[in-house]
């Protein structure tokens, strides 16, 4: 693999009261070990800029996350989307820059290859797959 990309939105789950909660993350980890990270507030009806990271990794922990990645999904559905949850997008980019796609809810069924990535990316407060 080459890339992974995974985009998470949780506007309709978010804490109204929190007007600076993030309710969008975009994620990007290259096979090289670069890890881009960008994110964004919603607040007063509009989206604005939240933080904005890049960072390295070691490529063998990138292996361990492509690797992991690929066999959870090797048998789950492409869309798995539940009403009345955020959603994430997947996207597993190959060395052809071949895209394979993966929809899904963050209802929680997914907290533990959340754990395993976020254990692995020193970026706080990632919600990925929640």
């Amino acid at each position: 693999m080459k890339k992974i990309k995974l985009y998470t939105n949780i506007e309709k789950t978010r804490d109204q009261d929190n007007p600076h909660e993030e309710v969008e993350q975009r994620l990007t980890i290259t096979a090289n070990g670069h890890v881009t990270f960008n994110s964004s507030v919603y607040d007063n009806g509009s989206y604005r800029k939240g933080r904005k990271e890049e960072i390295d990794i070691p490529e063998e922990t990138v292996k361990e996350i492509f690797d992991h990645i690929e066999a959870f999904f090797a048998d789950q559905p492409h869309y798995n989307i539940l009403p009345g949850y955020g959603m994430w997008e997947l996207s597993l980019i190959n060395e052809r820059n071949r895209n394979k796609q993966f929809f899904g809810a963050t209802s929680g069924v997914y907290g533990d290859l959340t754990s395993f990535i976020a254990r692995r990316v020193p970026i706080d407060h990632l919600l990925l797959f929640l």
